[in-house]
């Protein structure tokens, strides 16, 4: 399962890479080094055929519950409960980096996981809005993943899933309704081209915000062993 992960490129790179058209004004936007569920992230849509920057929350209600904050793509499709969604409320989440833990006997060692040019990645989701009786609404995201191969096999059970440039403008068209039209845009990473590395246990702590917990470290289990 992805737990975690960081989206810290500039907003004025991410409008070029993403062709945002618009920006939420009650959005704002600022680096997140440590995202974990329940917290709020950037995710791209398309509204009248104008791309959106807007935040919602990570994980559908309950977070915890199947799909919430991991969708396996292969499956979520045949769920009567999501089908008005898959066809209809596709987005993208922006991201640079995620991570996992790696088990040496007792310890724990957070890995943070990149493409090794350190390129933002487009990963496919889905959103949901729901309103709320007081007034305003609850806006919220799940991401597809995929069974970890490679390295990253060592640090997580699942991956983000991955959009390249044509697959995005598939995933967010509004002209394509049905789910199966645009399955399969949704690739793979290419695990050959990502690396891992030891951070420090900052993204422990879910309230933890800054770059620090994106820095490499000495791991914790080679420092033991000396």
């Amino acid at each position: 399962m992805c737990q975690r992960f960081s989206l810290a490129t500039g907003l004025q790179e991410l409008i070029e890479q993403f062709r945002i058209d618009e920006v939420d004004p009650f959005a704002t936007y600022r680096p997140r080094y440590n995202l974990s569920p329940t917290q709020e992230s950037s995710i791209v849509y398309e509204y009248r055929n104008q791309r959106i920057l807007d935040n919602f929350r990570w994980g559908f209600m309950p977070y915890w519950s199947k799909d919430g904050v991991n969708a396996d793509g292969s499956a979520i499709g045949e769920r009567l409960i999501y089908r008005r969604i898959v066809n209809k409320q596709r987005c993208v989440i922006p991201c640079c980096g995620f991570y996992g833990w790696r088990a040496d006997k007792k310890v724990l060692q957070p890995m943070r996981i990149v493409f090794r040019d350190r390129r933002t990645f487009a990963i496919p989701g889905f959103y949901e809005i729901w309103p709320r009786v007081e007034g305003g609404a609850i806006k919220a995201f799940t991401m597809l993943t995929t069974p970890s191969s490679g390295i990253v096999q060592n640090y997580s059970d699942r991956m983000p899933a991955l959009l390249d440039e044509a697959g995005i403008d598939a995933w967010l068209s509004e002209e394509n309704k049905e789910y199966r039209q645009v399955y399969p845009s949704v690739r793979e990473l290419p695990v050959e081209r990502l690396e891992a590395y030891p951070v420090g246990e900052y993204i422990n702590n879910l309230t933890l915000e800054t770059p620090e917990c994106a820095e490499p470290i000495r791991p914790v289990f080679a420092a033991m062993r000396r």
